[in-house]
């Protein structure tokens, strides 16, 4: 997820991580969003108390 970020410079919400280099997942009830409520906010605060990666 890290390589995928650092390419895009953003989280999304779904992964396909099996086999290769993690990319974007898909599938399920809706389109893939950019990030995910909780998510988003779990992450700005690890960068808050961590810093960036």
């Amino acid at each position: 997820m890290n390589h995928f970020y650092q390419e895009h410079h953003k989280l999304i919400e779904k992964y396909h991580i099996s086999g290769g280099t993690p990319r974007e997942g898909g599938g399920g009830e809706y389109p893939l969003q950019d990030g995910f409520g909780w998510t988003n906010g779990v992450v700005r605060r690890l960068i808050g108390l961590y810093g960036e990666p």
